[in-house]
């Protein structure tokens, strides 16, 4: 993952230098494969909760199917194993793609809502079962990060880890079950957003 590492390098510390990035929890992120799923009111999500995890762990990113279209973004996005997302229509080839990734060990980020919402808007029924499908099937955690909507160019920027969900400890099975997961872990991120980090 040279390529991570150099875009990485080249990005970060430019956020850095805008923003005045508070990062709490840190230390409940645990080892190997996980399903790192944060809220999404801006573009600028996927940057910061980058930061959260470094380069010693690159994050698989999944993002919707129309960036991967854009001219050199796109390519640049493939190339660091980015998995695109039709959100008509999730293939099962994503989706067993998303899986191969945590059953290498790695740790797949997804913003559950699917697209950006007003902070004063999210709610856990908004929450789509894809993300904790993956994690169901890929025999992994979901780890909750809240990122505050706040995003003043020189202001702080909040961004709060919360512990890892063990999907294995929901009964049930199929579509009941993911909605209970990810219902449970994006109430989590809310929580985080209400002061809810300890």
């Amino acid at each position: 993952m040279k390529l991570y590492k150099f875009l990485y390098s080249l990005v970060i510390p430019f956020f850095r230098a805008l923003y005045r990035v508070k990062i709490t929890g840190r230390e409940k992120i645990p080892e190997g494969a996980a399903v790192v799923c944060a809220n999404h009111t801006s573009m600028l999500d996927a940057f910061f909760v980058a930061m959260v995890f470094g380069v010693k762990e690159p994050l698989i990113f999944m993002g919707k199917i129309e960036v991967f279209r854009i001219p050199v973004i796109g390519p640049l996005l493939r190339r660091i194993q980015a998995i695109p997302v039709d959100r008509g229509s999730t293939s099962m080839s994503t989706l067993r793609e998303a899986i191969g990734r945590l059953k290498e060990g790695r740790k797949v980020m997804i913003f559950p809502e699917g697209t950006r919402v007003r902070e004063e808007n999210a709610d856990v029924s908004g929450a789509k079962t894809g993300a904790a499908m993956i994690a169901c099937r890929g025999a992994a955690p979901m780890i909750p990060v809240y990122v505050s909507a706040k995003k003043r160019i020189f202001g702080r920027v909040d961004v709060i880890v919360g512990a890892p969900v063990a999907t294995d400890s929901f009964e049930g099975s199929g579509s009941a079950k993911y909605k209970a997961v990810v219902e449970n872990v994006f109430g989590e991120i809310l929580r985080l957003g209400n002061g809810g980090a300890k």
